[in-house]
């Protein structure tokens, strides 16, 4: 990959720092109610753990900018590139600019809940030796009604187990991933190349590095799911398609699961 995460993170009397990854372009009617979410985060009693919010403005010609225009947002950083790359590309350069030893994925029309941060930072010490882990999330609509459409996951045996659900569409991974940083780095982080499923294309390059996800039985986040949004208009067959192109891709790194 092009990028280096190098030097090491050095952290001062914080044991763990989550840094929260928030890709946006052309979203700014979304952008203040998401980065409210994250500031309403509650991490009491862990004193322990901290957070930023890097928003990445992957190009916006909305007047995205102007939302922090003489306003201070508590650990919010606001970057700026004149040109737009893509989400995965974003993504993959706000990545290179966090501090935290751990990511959590947000786009910039979705909604965090309050003590997600806490629910996750809580599982990383009880399970320090998993890479990543894995929760369940909302569908809402543009004005955050709730759609009867959620998202689940469930335990899987093995990696063969959950390799074969993802490619029978079964499986979804939108933004409900808290990873470390140096696994996702491992992993080769997001491809810039994709422009649908490069969630679940990072998921497998996980599980083929022999990284099962650790589940965790609470709600991330809300997804927006509007007009505008990039897996508004995804259908089922569209996912099934995707997930089909993925073991295709990935078929010679499959015979050793036979699959």
């Amino acid at each position: 990959m092009e990028h280096s995460l190098e030097p090491s993170i050095q952290i001062d009397n914080i044991q763990m720092k989550i840094s929260i990854i928030t890709p946006t372009f052309n979203r700014k009617s979304f952008l203040a109610e998401t980065i409210a979410s994250v500031q309403a985060s509650v991490l009491i009693p862990h004193a322990d753990v901290s957070f930023e919010h890097i928003i990445y403005d992957d190009g916006s010609t909305d007047g995205t900018p102007n939302l922090f225009t003489g306003k201070s947002y508590p650990d919010v950083r606001y970057i700026r590139n004149d040109k737009n790359q893509g989400q995965s590309k974003a993504r993959n350069d706000a990545v290179v600019e966090a501090t935290g030893e751990y990511l959590f994925f947000l786009d910039s029309d979705d909604i965090i809940l309050e003590r997600t941060l806490y629910n996750f930072a809580r599982k990383a010490k009880q399970f320090p030796d998993s890479a990543w882990f894995t929760a369940d999330f909302l569908h809402v609509d543009d004005d955050l009604k709730y759609i009867n459409d959620d998202y689940y996951g469930w335990d899987f045996k093995d990696i063969p187990d959950m390799l074969n659900s993802i490619f029978k569409g079964e499986h979804y991974m939108q933004q409900n991933i808290f990873i470390k940083k140096e696994a996702f780095a491992k992993a080769g982080m997001f491809d810039p190349a994709m422009k649908m499923g490069e969630d679940l294309d990072l998921a497998v390059r996980l599980l083929l590095g022999g990284h099962m996800p650790h589940r965790c039985d609470f709600i991330s986040h809300l997804h927006r799911v509007h007009t505008k949004s990039l897996s508004g208009g995804v259908t089922k067959e569209m996912h099934l398609k995707s997930a089909l192109e993925l073991k295709t891709k990935y078929s010679k790194h499959l015979v050793q699961y036979k699959i």
